[in-house]
């Protein structure tokens, strides 16, 4: 039965690499949200679900017309209503009639998390399956690597869009590589094919962080590809939210290793000493932690009806004005336009600019 899964940014090339690890060769590949994707998702979700959810269910849909039989969805345990989006996925997909096999991988139930990973595997053992795994996480740390370098590149490139067409090499070469030895010498080669690009040596760029809802700041049809106008507005722009908190294994086993999420959450008690869901303390301890590391600005995105991060945008400006942090929150859906937007991030551009000559004055 062919296999697919709904888009999900850059992180749909680690769903390829771990598919194609387990030997599946009757992959369907969701293509990038569109507007009839995210018209399809808001046609059948309940209206006031959060929008990541509608445009995730409108990816399931066109795969489901493309074929696809076995979907795969994650489960994520949560304080808001993100754990409710796989039974959801399936009682509308039901009611609407269409025959297909929903596998749930819920991290936080391990066993049944790799009882269900095994099932994706065609003809291949356990240990296979989970090397095939292995191989996903450490691909996944070298997508990362290749966003980090996109969007610090594409604000210093001369000839606009270089780094967007390295990216989508790098992507490629990291899907295909084969053998944990090729593998792990990846991040040279990354790091080789972006230093090619033409660069102005005198740019001295703002530094923008991006945080907030998970989909909302990894997936650019819901955001509106924010971090590439950024870069053309001169700035550098990063987020520290990936999935690599969840699936890599062996940094999460690291002792030694240091989470921004981790520091983000406990800058943020003396704001928020509760968990609420999403990334509400996340967002707000990263306002003090980017300021600190000498940020420009930070800007914080959350889908309508979030209500995790609803918190959070009614706490920020006062940690914003507390530790002299400039941020922009921005709230998005399926009808979000790109002037409106364009408009604001302009805006808050100049600031930012007005701002750093002004320190430099002093």
């Amino acid at each position: 039965m062919p296999l697919s899964f709904p888009y999900v940014g850059s992180f749909t090339y680690v769903f390829e690499s771990i598919a194609r690890g387990m030997s599946r060769n009757d992959i369907i590949m969701p293509h990038e949200p569109t507007y009839r994707t995210k018209q399809l998702g808001s046609r059948y979700a309940p209206e006031f679900v959060c929008t990541p959810f509608k445009v995730l269910l409108g990816s399931i849909i066109e795969v489901l017309e493309r074929g696809a039989h076995d979907i795969i969805s994650t489960v994520f345990v949560d304080y808001c209503r993100l754990g409710y989006y796989s039974p959801l996925y399936k009682v509308i997909l039901q009611d609407l009639g269409y025959k297909f096999n929903l596998i749930d991988l819920n991290w936080y139930n391990k066993p049944e998390f790799f009882r269900n990973f095994r099932k994706l595997a065609a003809g291949i053992s356990a240990l296979e399956a989970f090397q095939a795994f292995r191989v996903g996480w450490i691909k996944n740390r070298h997508i990362d690597l290749v966003d980090q370098l996109r969007y610090h590149y594409g604000a210093i490139e001369l000839k606009r869009g270089s780094s967007r067409k390295t990216a989508q090499k790098a992507y490629r070469l990291i899907v295909d590589t084969v053998g944990m030895k090729n593998v792990r010498n990846l991040p040279e080669v990354i790091k080789r094919m972006f230093s090619d690009i033409e660069i102005d040596s005198k740019a001295d760029p703002l530094k923008v962080a991006v945080m907030g809802e998970l989909y909302a700041v990894v997936e650019p049809a819901i955001n509106l590809d924010i971090m590439r106008r950024l870069n053309e507005l001169g700035a550098i722009a990063y987020t520290p939210i990936t999935f690599t908190r969840w699936i890599d294994l062996g940094q999460r086993l690291n002792p030694f290793k240091r989470w921004h999420h981790a520091e983000a959450i406990r800058r943020a008690k003396p704001y928020q000493r509760f968990p609420l869901g999403g990334k509400s303390r996340e967002s707000i301890g990263s306002v003090i932690t980017y300021k600190e590391e000498g940020w420009d600005g930070l800007i914080h995105l959350y889908p309508f009806t979030c209500m995790p991060e609803i918190i959070s945008r009614s706490i920020i400006p006062q940690v914003s004005r507390e530790h002299v942090m400039p941020v922009l929150s921005l709230v998005l859906d399926e009808h979000t336009g790109e002037a409106g937007l364009q408009t604001r991030l302009e805006a808050f551009v100049d600031l930012l600019q007005r701002k750093r000559v002004e320190k430099r004055k002093e």
